[in-house]
């Protein structure tokens, strides 16, 4: 296949290049554009005030000064003109995980969504913990289904979220596919003194609380050892609400 790797993580990430000696390894061909700097948190921002600046890294290898969706953007629309036909869009592997709505904050999964805007198959993927990421395990999971087929559930706009536990891939106790759960962070604001004694902020919530669900979670899974794979619209319309609010919206018309 023709792959192209991005990230949020920033260029020298160790989890991009364990995706791309894995792919390069299994005999696919790689591109990689990725943030020159890390640009975590960036959700689906796009540089649109300053310009952007590319650096090639070596052969299909390029570095931008921008966000992961503009990455995609200045891929398929400048860098990538010439290539072959992208048949797979890798973001990740994440460090750290991408669980319940940070889905909505992370620029991991931005940069999947982004791609899938332009009819790829998409997938993000993370791995969970905080430090000694375990990046083999994740890169060696995402190998493991696409040979299992999970590209035929990949359409357009959607894509797959997938999340894969810091441990050792022997140590992996099974995948579930599951919705995104909800994730309540507490203490999320701060405060602290300048050198001057003024306050400053800090934004980064305590241990979130998880909201139980009737259905399996994706941060349920990870406390399992299990991989969480997660399949997302990126149509957010309501079409279950949009007959009774046509009908609301009908009984006013003609009203001053």
């Amino acid at each position: 296949m023709n792959i192209l790797l991005t990230n949020d993580d920033g260029i020298e990430a160790g989890g991009l290049w364990s995706l791309y000696d894995a792919f390069i390894g299994a005999g696919h061909d790689v591109w990689i554009v990725a943030p020159r700097q890390e640009q975590s948190a960036r959700s689906h921002a796009i540089t649109t005030r300053e310009p952007l600046r590319v650096s090639a890294l070596r052969d299909q290898v390029y570095a931008v000064t921008g966000t992961p969706a503009d990455c995609v953007i200045m891929a398929f629309e400048h860098l990538l003109l010439n290539a072959p036909p992208i048949d797979l869009v890798v973001s990740g592997i994440n460090a750290g995980q991408n669980l319940g709505d940070d889905i909505f904050y992370s620029g991991t999964f931005a940069a999947a969504a982004e791609s899938s805007f332009y009819g790829i198959k998409s997938i993000a993927i993370s791995t969970t913990g905080h430090s000694g990421h375990k990046y083999d395990t994740a890169a060696q999971v995402l190998l493991y289904l696409l040979d299992k087929g999970i590209m035929d559930f990949l359409c357009h706009r959607e894509l797959v979220n997938i999340n894969v536990p810091n441990v050792s891939f022997s140590d992996i106790q099974g995948y579930v596919v599951c919705q995104t759960g909800h994730r309540r962070y507490q203490n999320i604001v701060h405060i602290h003194k300048d050198h001057r004694g003024s306050d400053i902020f800090w934004l980064g919530g305590d241990q979130p609380l998880i909201d139980k669900s009737n259905y399996e979670v994706d941060a349920f899974a990870i406390q399992e050892n299990k991989v969480s794979i997660s399949p997302i619209l990126v149509d957010l319309n309501d079409y279950k609400k949009m007959p009774s609010m046509t009908t609301w919206c009908d009984s006013f018309q003609g009203d001053k």
